[in-house]
């Protein structure tokens, strides 16, 4: 393992780790923990939150999002009470705060949480953009690691949402992109058990999609 790859992990190891793929579901150090979400409003807004995981965003959009067509004093109740109660859903024996704010900004508590989908998006976009400066081992690395995160859908039990079906179209449209350049990465490498293997995965994808 290189020193970034251990010191990645270092970083990661006390942290709560997020699963969206597939389902959403929580673990600290490897066993799963469950949660007594205070509402499903408390629940959906984690959710957006995770998507959002990468940067700040204003209490105002999640507001619209959450209750839209709600006017600015009961919108800003609700959203109050519903992050009180997603607080609440953290409480022992996670005793974490799951968000961090600045000003009317919000977002997920990047210091005591990671999110499986940042690191596959960031693993993906990292491997595609080394790939095309000609660094196929290095983009091998990344992708593979992207490819290993990716097991199944974004956070399926939300079918009907937008905001987050538009998120999982994205991820799904980029996982089809890892696909196809580490299939391509495998044929200029002449690695044959590797293509065969990725043959597989492709048709059984086709065959029975997440």
């Amino acid at each position: 393992m290189s020193r970034a790859k251990s010191a990645k992990k270092s970083e990661n190891a006390g942290k709560l780790t997020v699963g969206t793929f597939g389902g959403l579901s929580l673990y600290h150090q490897g066993a799963p923990i469950p949660v007594a979400w205070e509402s499903q409003k408390a629940r959906i807004l984690f959710c957006y939150l995770i998507i959002t995981c990468d940067q700040w965003v204003h209490r105002d959009k999640i507001i619209e999002m959450l209750w839209p067509g709600c006017d600015g004093k009961a919108g800003a109740s609700n959203f109050k009470t519903t992050l009180s109660r997603l607080r609440k859903s953290f409480s022992p024996p996670l005793a974490i705060d799951p968000v961090i704010t600045q000003g009317d900004a919000v977002r997920i508590n990047v210091h005591g949480i990671d999110v499986d989908a940042s690191r596959f998006r960031h693993n993906a976009i990292t491997g595609i953009k080394l790939l095309g400066r000609g660094e196929a081992g290095a983009a091998r690395e990344c992708l593979e690691a992207a490819e290993d995160l990716y097991a199944g859908e974004f956070l399926p039990e939300e079918p009907f949402n937008d905001f987050i079906k538009n998120a999982r179209n994205e991820l799904a449209e980029l996982h089809s992109s890892v696909l196809k350049y580490l299939g391509k990465i495998y044929r200029q490498e002449g690695n044959h058990e590797a293509l065969e293997a990725f043959l597989l995965l492709n048709k059984s994808m086709t065959i029975n999609p997440a």
